[in-house]
């Protein structure tokens, strides 16, 4: 059955953390790629990072790295196959100076360029005292109907208990036949000696099934009669 109301699974923390982990060592993979590659992935490199983030410095280094591979590459080879030995050892250098320097500098920038985005701040809209309390009763209601059909759906969801880690919005319900003593007490009318025979009577005579159950046994006001019933529900 679907559950009503604004309920959201779960987080897995475990699932959460390995990604992030992940994540993390794919950024150094990255910064190291220049180094990993002889400096000819510093250009990939730079070219990700400037498509993540548009600076200037970026921009610079992506176009000197890239010249310097270009470079590099035109002198050897136009040297045929067999280029002298001070040729081998410029191309050498230059692959070395590129590799290292641009490892340094995508280490530096690792942080900047894989940030998570910022999150869109959404305004919204104030509702008025009546729409609060319209938005909290049409929740009740929800949840109440989500109880009476699937019971068990109602205790995993925490319907009725405020007092426990929970996702779901039950409008501000309370379940008589499971809640605290605590919990039991902030509902109008109810009172330490009150709450504890409610809890008293669940214990020896079974849940209760209807609010009426609760008034004809339990020692409530009548005045309060009517808060009672929009905030109880009765959870087996």
């Amino acid at each position: 059955m679907t559950a009503l109301g604004p309920y959201i699974p779960p987080v897995d923390e475990v699932k959460t953390r390995n990604r992030r982990r992940l994540a993390t060592i794919g950024t150094y993979l990255w910064a190291l790629m220049p180094l990993l590659t002889c400096g000819f992935g510093a250009p990939i490199a730079f070219a990700t990072a400037l498509a993540r983030r548009r600076d200037t410095w970026t921009i610079l280094a992506l176009v000197v790295h890239s010249s310097l591979l270009i470079a590099a590459c035109s002198v050897i080879g136009s040297f045929g196959e067999y280029p002298p030995l001070w040729v081998d050892v410029i191309f050498t250098v230059s692959l070395s100076v590129t590799s290292l320097a641009s490892t340094v500098q995508l280490l530096l920038i690792r942080s900047a360029v894989w940030a998570p985005p910022a999150r869109l701040q959404v305004p919204v809209a104030r509702l008025s005292s009546a729409e609060v309390v319209d938005r909290a009763r049409k929740l009740r209601d929800q949840a109440r109907r989500t109880a009476e059909a699937d019971p068990m759906l109602a205790k995993r969801l925490g319907i009725g208990r405020p007092d426990l880690p929970r996702q779901f919005d039950d409008g501000g319900l309370v379940d008589l036949n499971h809640a605290p003593l605590p919990v039991l007490m902030s509902l109008p009318g109810v009172t330490e000696r009150s709450a504890r025979q409610i809890q008293d009577w669940v214990a020896q005579s079974g849940p209760f099934g209807s609010l009426g159950e609760v008034m004809l046994v339990i020692e409530i006001s009548p005045t309060f009669e009517h808060h009672l019933r929009e905030y109880c529900v009765f959870i087996p």
